[in-house]
């Protein structure tokens, strides 16, 4: 990273499989100008109390999956448990269907659930496979003329929304989303 005098100030293993989080400071030798910065905006959240009140109106009911052949589970769970400030804190029911789900149950379980999104999780992305499985998730729904009636929305370390949106999803969101970035999506674009 050619930092000169690094030290490490905290590390985490997050999983073995996963890896290990590092926080490290160090000093550059270029000076770096604050106004070239691109910082992205923050995400237009609607406040909780309106998220509530506008699903206890017209009440919601999703299926998350974390899907393919990926184990992992704890970005969809932060994002939907209650105890997180998920989606269940909204009021919205969360019908999880675990992890390595494969797309064609979320789509099924969806349609018998009357479900009013899908949400699915990809992270393992060697060959691309997070937007494999994004494209698939909305051509099943197309195949099965549900497109126009299900939220589809994308998560994942390596999903951007501009990605998720190529592959044909509704919305993606990475690193660093909350529940109420994912609740204020869905309410203000249910279908």
């Amino acid at each position: 990273m050619n930092l000169k005098n690094p030290e490490v100030i905290h590390k985490l293993v997050l999983h073995p499989a996963e890896g290990t989080y590092v926080e490290l400071k160090g000093q550059v030798d270029f000076a770096v100008d604050l106004a070239k910065l691109e910082i992205p905006p923050r995400p237009d959240v609607l406040p909780p109390e309106a998220i509530r009140e506008a699903v206890a109106r017209r009440p919601m009911r999703i299926v998350a999956a974390t899907v393919g052949e990926d184990e992992h589970s704890v970005g969809m769970r932060e994002i939907i448990d209650i105890k997180h400030g998920g989606l269940e804190g909204f009021g919205i029911r969360c019908e999880y269907l675990g992890t390595s789900v494969p797309v064609e149950k979320a789509v099924d379980a969806a349609i018998e659930l009357d479900a009013g999104a899908i949400l699915i999780s990809t992270i393992i992305t060697h060959a691309d496979i997070h937007q494999i499985n994004m494209r698939k998730l909305h051509n099943l729904c197309v195949e099965k003329g549900m497109r126009d009636k299900l939220l589809l929305v994308g998560g994942g370390t390596q999903v951007t929304n501009e990605k998720a949106v190529a592959c044909g999803l509704d919305a993606g969101f990475g690193r660093g989303t909350k529940g109420i970035d994912v609740a204020s999506f869905l309410v203000r674009h249910r279908r």
